[in-house]
This record gives C-alpha cells, structure tokens and sequence, in this order.
C-alpha cells in the first residue's frame, strides 16, 4: 500500500482531508528553529516518520486552495520553487520552534 493512502490519526497531520505547504525540510531540529524563527511567514515545524523536521505554512487547505496558494507564493518568491502541498500524513506531531 502507497503510504500516502494512509491516514493515521494518532499522528498531528492536521484535519482530515486538509492539505499542508511545504516549504522545507532539515534533517535537525536547530536548523529546522533557526528556519522557522527567521521567517517572515507564519511556518510550522513537524517531526515526520523519516526522523526529519517538515517544515510547513502555519494553516491547512483545502486541495484547490493549496495548490492556487503555492502557486502564487512560488511565483513571487515568498516559498521555494520545490514547496508542494501534502497530506502531511507522515507528520507524526507538531514540534515548537517558538
């Protein structure tokens, strides 16, 4: 099975359905803080299933929302190039970078 046909719901991926932007990942939690604190957008950090640290906009979507978002955030540069929108369903919670 595709492990993004899988919804667990002990883990903090945000509301059913609901898709996430991200914009980064680091493989270490200070780099992950240092990411987040320095940004001048509201950004989230998550501890996913490969030991990394997801980096995400601050608020879930619906999927025409996250993709239309994206988009324009890519286009004039506030996100990187390779951000997408995920289920986040390998997000397993929610760590503080505040």
């Amino acid at each position: 099975m595709h492990d993004t046909w899988i919804h667990v719901d002990q883990y903090d991926s945000g509301p059913f359905g609901k898709r996430h932007i991200q914009v980064k990942s680091f493989g270490d939690y200070a780099a992950a803080e240092a990411y987040v604190r320095s940004s001048s957008i509201p950004l989230s950090a998550y501890l996913a299933t490969n030991g990394w640290f997801a980096i995400t906009l601050d608020s879930t979507f619906d999927e025409r929302m996250a993709k239309n978002l994206a988009n324009e955030m890519k286009a004039r540069g506030a996100i990187p190039a390779d951000a997408y929108p995920t289920f986040g369903n390998n997000y397993v919670r929610k760590v503080s970078c505040q």
